[in-house]
This record gives C-alpha cells, sequence and structure tokens, in this order.
C-alpha cells in the first residue's frame, strides 16, 4: 500500500508540475501558483520538507482536501479567464495581422480581399483571376491562412478564378462570432463551404486542400458533391498521422520554448530556406501565441472514402513528418473510386516546397485552357 501511494505521489506530482510549468510560460501566474502548491503537496520529498518547516507531519485527509480545493481553484481561474480572441494579445492579434498584410504587399497579381458573414463568422477570402474563369477554392494547412497560397496563385490565376479562403477559429483575418461555436463535424464544414460558396456566387467549383484544407475539402466533396468539380490534395490530414502531429504541435504552444519552437519548426517543414522565410515567423508566433478554435481532423473511414464522388487527386510528400509514409497515405485512400495518386521529393508544404511541380499537376489534372490572351 505505501509503495503504491509513493508511486502515485510522484506520478501525479510530476504531472502537475509540468502543467504547473507550462501556465508559468504561458504567463497564467495564479493558476501556476496553485499547481506548485499541489505539487508541494504531492511529491514526497517537497512534502517532507513542508512536514519539516511546520514541524509536524501534515494529516493525509487534510493534503487530499486541500488537493482538491487547490485543483477547485485552479478550475475556476481557467474558466474565470476564458480568452475573447484566439489570439493571446491585442499585441500578438496585431503582428499577425502586420505580417499578413505584408505577405498580401507581395501577392504576385491583382486581387479582392473579401469578407463575407456567415453562421459561424465573418469569413476572408483572397479572391484573384479572371472574373469568367472557372472557380477554385484554396482551402489551406492548418496554421498559415490564405495568403500561404501565395507560391501557386500566380501561375493557377492566369486558368482559374481563385478563392484563398481562411480557415474559421485558426490565425488568420477570419473572426470567429464565439469561440465556443465552431464548425463541430464534417457535414457542419460542409454546409459552411457551402454557406460562404453561394454568398459569394459559386456554383460548383474545383477544391484545392492543404493539409487541414485537404481534411475540409474531403468533408465538402463527402457533403456536398453537388458542389464539387475535381478534389486536389496536397498532404490531406484524414488520412494518415494526424494525432502525432497535433500532439506535437500542442507540446510547442504549451511549452513555448525557443528550442521545442525550432524543433517542431524543424520537424514539421524541415530546413528549405524558402519555408524558414515564408512561414518561419509566422509559425513561431503562432505557437506561442494563438490557441486556434476549430474541429481536429480525424482519419476518414473506408466508408467515407467509397462514398466520394468526384475525380480526387491525392499528392504526397517523401519527406512529410505530418502525414508520414506516403505510402501508407496512399494505401489508406484506395478506397476512393476516381483516384490518382502523386508522390513527390517534398515535406509538408508541398505546393510552397514544389511550386512549380504542384502548380502543373494541378492545371494537367482540371484540365482547363489558358484563359489569358
Amino acid at each position: 500500500m505505501k509503495v503504491a501511494y509513493l508511486v502515485l505521489s510522484w506520478f501525479f506530482g510530476i504531472i502537475f508540475g509540468l502543467l504547473a510549468l507550462s501556465m508559468l510560460l504561458t504567463k497564467n501566474w495564479l493558476q501556476a501558483i496553485a499547481l506548485l502548491l499541489i505539487v508541494l503537496l504531492l511529491l514526497p520529498p517537497l512534502a517532507g520538507l513542508v512536514q519539516s518547516i511546520l514541524g509536524r507531519a501534515i494529516p493525509v485527509w487534510i493534503r487530499v482536501v486541500s488537493i482538491v480545493v487547490l485543483l477547485a481553484i485552479f478550475v475556476a481561474l481557467m474558466n474565470i479567464n476564458q480568452p475573447s480572441s484566439i489570439y493571446k494579445s491585442p499585441e500578438i492579434e496585431a503582428r499577425f495581422m502586420e505580417m499578413y498584410d505584408a505577405r498580401l504587399e507581395a501577392w504576385p497579381v491583382a486581387y479582392q480581399s473579401v469578407f463575407v458573414d456567415t453562421s459561424y463568422g465573418k469569413i476572408h477570402v483572397i479572391i484573384s483571376g479572371p472574373e469568367d474563369a472557372p472557380p477554385v477554392l484554396l482551402l489551406h494547412a492548418s496554421g498559415v491562412a490564405g495568403w500561404s497560397w501565395i507560391y501557386n496563385v500566380e501561375e493557377l490565376s492566369k486558368h482559374y478564378r481563385t478563392y484563398a479562403i481562411d480557415t474559421l477559429g485558426d490565425a488568420g483575418k477570419s473572426v470567429l462570432y464565439d469561440l465556443d461555436t465552431y464548425p463541430p463535424d464534417g457535414p457542419a464544414q460542409s454546409a459552411l463551404i457551402t454557406e460562404l460558396t453561394e454568398k459569394l456566387g459559386i456554383g460548383r467549383a474545383d477544391v484545392v486542400g492543404a493539409s487541414e484544407g485537404g481534411f475540409i475539402g474531403t468533408n465538402y466533396a463527402l457533403y456536398a458533391p453537388e458542389r464539387v468539380q475535381k478534389l486536389i490534395l496536397l498532404g490531406p490530414m484524414g488520412y494518415a498521422g494526424t494525432n502525432a502531429s497535433i500532439l506535437r504541435i500542442m507540446l510547442a504552444q504549451f511549452y513555448p520554448l525557443k528550442p521545442v519552437q525550432e524543433s517542431t519548426f524543424r520537424w514539421a517543414f524541415g530546413d528549405d530556406p524558402r519555408l524558414n522565410e515564408g512561414f518561419g515567423e509566422w509559425f513561431r508566433l503562432l505557437m506561442a501565441g494563438v490557441f486556434p478554435r476549430k474541429a481536429r481532423p480525424t482519419l476518414f473511414t473506408p466508408e467515407q472514402l467509397q462514398g466520394l464522388d468526384v475525380p480526387v487527386l491525392l499528392v504526397l510528400g517523401k519527406k512529410d513528418k505530418l502525414v508520414g509514409d506516403p505510402e501508407n497515405a496512399k494505401m489508406q485512400a484506395q478506397d476512393i473510386p476516381d483516384l490518382r495518386v502523386e508522390i513527390l521529393d517534398s515535406g509538408h508544404l508541398i505546393g510552397a516546397e514544389q511550386p512549380e511541380q504542384v502548380n502543373s499537376i494541378i492545371i494537367e489534372f482540371l484540365g482547363v485552357q489558358d484563359t489569358q490572351p
């Protein structure tokens, strides 16, 4: 019994200690104090030190009651300090908007920046290309916003009317009306994209989705197939690798130390200088200052993939750490009735790392002729 008690004390003491460290690093001072007091009561050496200072042993029941009370205080503090924004501070939000605007200044073609009111929030869309060209929806990877298509939009806009959409609840210009109310699942995500495209005057469109955008695009094709012409997935979530990716990035958010952030960035995106220049500052600030509000991707079932009633192009990277082994993802996707797979020598952000190849593959797959004179 005594051994079990010591093991549990050490186990929970370490768990609460790590959580206290996270609170300190994220500047939640009162929550950190409550957790550190719990650690003092739990870890045997610290508990022994407290007892020696007091000059007598603390009864077990008092320690248990104290821990319960401190946990209740911690939960209450977390509930009281509910954020009003996905950004940890107005200064961090302002920095994101500054970086976003700088990227729009470098947008290589003429564009319109529009905001569309929807059931969940105001969605920002960057629109480029001829008004009479076929529409293509561009759904970005988690955390990088619609500007991330800057590497592809010049070529694509020669052939299509492109709509680069900022995902609600993610870093970018789109704004949730209520942080606790966002599309909770695939059908809701599809309904939101349908609402958005209807308000933009878009009927049936081709869809290109990168990473999490591929997950959203797949749901759109599943639940609104009459609105999707063809679907292109660049290293999509929902086909492999989801849980490990989420845990790794969550670790960087809860422990925003520079070594953790740097290792996470290299793990996710590799050492490509162009990616570091284009995404490095944004992604590091994301890990330190943003807690997105959106549904996490889950793996699609074989039955769901069998129900995809549109032509699908799946583009995978040989060095993609988030999706993992491209052969595994390819096997997961084999249930799609009309499927083409391309595997490139790339990491996770395939469209940015291999833009020429990706642009060429997209244009060839969609089969649209050049609309420019």
